[in-house]
């Protein structure tokens, strides 16, 4: 290769990096995948992860989500080798007191 390469990582999914600043918003994401079989005209398949679902899950671990603060964000990204889409959700959320 000959030349150095660095890569900043940031977790998507546990908010590491803002939990090490003391920051008081932290992101957590909920990832999933639709396998590519689904995507056949004949299957009818949902493709949003229902949002109350996922608030539901954040509170149950001791989060609040900041929903009327931030924006929800979500990812998509195609896996090249199966076909298959992956699907992340990030949520901005606070600890709750």
């Amino acid at each position: 290769m000959g030349s150095k390469v660095t890569i900043a990582y940031y977790s998507t999914t546990k908010g590491v990096t803002q939990q090490q600043t003391g920051a008081s918003m932290v992101y957590h994401g909920k990832v999933f995948k639709i396998h590519k079989p689904l995507f056949d005209e004949e299957v009818d398949v949902e493709f949003e992860k229902e949002i109350g679902e996922l608030v539901g899950e954040l509170e149950e671990k001791g989060l609040e989500p900041l929903l009327d603060e931030s924006t929800i964000e979500r990812y998509e990204t195609w896996d090249i080798e199966s076909g298959d889409v992956w699907v992340m959700y990030r949520v901005p959320c606070a600890k709750k007191q």
